[in-house]
């Protein structure tokens, strides 16, 4: 994300945009026509598929539809549009911008129908709708804010406690709580129903380095959070209650370093039992399988049914973009009783050619915060006692291995959890836009996504007739489908896409300012 700039000027250099629909040749057999004959028929018996046909008709026909650009001749220029969120009956649309606005229009007339202004101290970056009345923001500021749409003047309340941007909004029904993600790696739990505004319900429910996006399922069941070092943690039958005190001391990035230099380190290996797939309360499980070298998991979206997830990542170098979709369901107990690999212990001999109160190494340290490390006093002994330096990696020796919980769990000690491969579908995406997030987005049934791509977007399936994931389930992974392609939409890159919850409606904004709203033109 580049930075703010106050005072942001509509440039004239942008071009106007010269949209060009690509529709893949779709294979079926349902007419309009046909339909309203029958309909008037009073038949009622369908044909084999018909739902699908039906409904690949309809998201292969969508086009933008932008009645009514704007109410003045000239409107203001409001940066780029970062966010995209409907209200729960999908009849009203906030716009989450760089220049610190939040934008309202009427979903059914696409017209604006509030802009607030300085919303908050820097850019917007996030919007959820906690019921029909409420919503929240998140910004660059550091701030969560909460507003009444029927009463925009100022926020009704402001929440302190992150340090860092503020990415990511969720609602947890199941716990009535507003869980939140930034920047500082830091995932927060607030009670809203507390008396005083700055108290939380928990403070700091995860914390972890390289924390990019956070999702919990709709069933609030799953929490997902992708990161910036290439991979994904599931926490499955989430407990927001106990989250931070089953995780406290646990160090993701380290786990999974762990896995790929195939060392272990006794205070990884220790973890494994939060691995456990008998595990009844907060299970961690890492997805790592990508069709590319994925550094960056800059965006991630839940399916409505809690399927699936889609992420969009980047390599090293911001050369290489892609969505992915990975299953995220629940699995077979038999299914993980494979998936660990056993590593040799060192001899005595070897054991014994480093002094046990060697430092730990830079490796070691580039995991660990200085806040983290800071509260380690009580078993910093420890530490070093199970971690020494074979020629600059990182290898635990016997005497690591003699805390209690080895003692008790002896065929852990030299266990490390493998991950299950989740991948199911794919796609490359064009690499623009650097520095900037690009939002995906599920249609409200779960059968399409949005995903930006350049000046436009791409509605994908997961098969040529838009058929639902469950009816499609590939042995394999598999590219994902384009059922409609729209081209240069925009006159910037498209940053956010988002479908309506309740009617075939599609919203985008790009890094112009610009919002074009989409639906089936038959």
């Amino acid at each position: 994300m580049s930075e703010n700039n106050p005072e942001l000027v509509e440039t004239s250099t942008r071009q106007a945009p010269n949209p060009q629909r690509i529709a893949n040749k779709i294979h079926h057999n349902v007419y309009i026509q046909d339909i309203l004959r029958q309909r008037a028929l009073g038949f009622k018996q369908r044909n084999i598929r018909f739902k699908d046909n039906f409904i690949c008709k309809l998201y292969s026909s969508f086009d933008s539809v932008n009645y009514v650009t704007n109410s003045n001749p000239y409107y203001k220029y409001c940066g780029g549009i970062f966010n995209l969120e409907f209200s729960l009956d999908g009849k009203l649309l906030v716009a989450a911008c760089e220049g610190k606005q939040i934008l309202l229009y009427d979903a059914s007339s696409h017209k604006q129908v509030k802009a607030v202004e300085n919303s908050h101290e820097n850019c917007v970056n996030c919007i959820k709708f906690l019921d029909g009345k409420t919503f929240a923001t998140g910004s660059d500021d550091h701030f969560i804010k909460l507003w009444d749409v029927r009463n925009l003047k100022s926020s009704f309340r402001t929440l302190h406690g992150h340090s860092n941007w503020v990415k990511n909004i969720e609602w947890s029904e199941q716990d009535q709580v507003m869980v939140t993600s930034a920047f500082d790696g830091s995932v927060y739990a607030w009670n809203l129903n507390d008396a005083t505004e700055n108290n939380m319900l928990f403070e700091k429910v995860f914390l972890m380095n390289g924390l990019m996006r956070m999702k919990l399922t709709p069933d609030g069941t799953k929490m997902i959070i992708s990161t910036t070092i290439g991979y994904i943690i599931i926490i499955h039958n989430l407990n927001l209650l106990t989250l931070a005190t089953d995780l406290r001391s646990f160090r993701p990035n380290l786990y999974r370093l762990m896995q790929a230099s195939e060392q272990c380190f006794p205070v990884a290996t220790s973890y494994n039992y939060l691995f456990n797939p008998k595990r009844k309360r907060n299970r961690i499980e890492f997805i790592d399988d990508f069709p590319n070298e994925a550094e960056v998991i800059s965006s991630l979206q839940i399916h409505p049914y809690g399927w699936c997830a889609v992420s969009r990542n980047l390599n090293e170098d911001e050369t290489d973009e892609w969505t992915v979709v990975h299953d995220i369901q629940d699995r077979n107990e038999e299914d993980y009783s494979t998936a660990f690999s056993t590593v040799e212990e060192l001899d005595d001999e070897q054991e014994t050619e480093d002094p046990p109160t060697q430092r730990p190494t830079d490796l070691w340290m580039g995991y660990i915060s200085f806040d983290d490390y800071s509260n380690m006093n009580n078993f910093n002994q420890q530490i070093r006692q199970e971690i020494r330096i074979v020629n600059s990696e990182l290898i635990g020796y016997n005497n690591s291995y003699t805390n209690p919980y080895f003692q008790n769990h002896p065929e852990e000690k030299n266990k490390i959890i493998q991950n299950l491969p989740r991948m199911t579908h794919f796609i490359k995406e064009k690499s623009v836009g650097k520095g900037f997030i690009k939002g995906l987005s599920f249609s409200s049934d779960g059968r399409i996504i949005c995903s930006p791509y350049d000046k436009g977007v791409r509605l994908l399936g997961f098969s040529e007739n838009c058929e639902e994931l469950s009816e499609c389930v590939p042995d394999k992974p598999q590219q994902l489908k384009t059922i409609v392609e729209l081209n240069d939409y925009h006159r910037d890159t498209v940053l956010s896409c988002k479908f309506s919850p309740t009617n075939y409606q599609l919203v985008t904004g790009c890094l112009g300012s610009e919002i074009k709203w989409y639906q089936p033109v038959l």
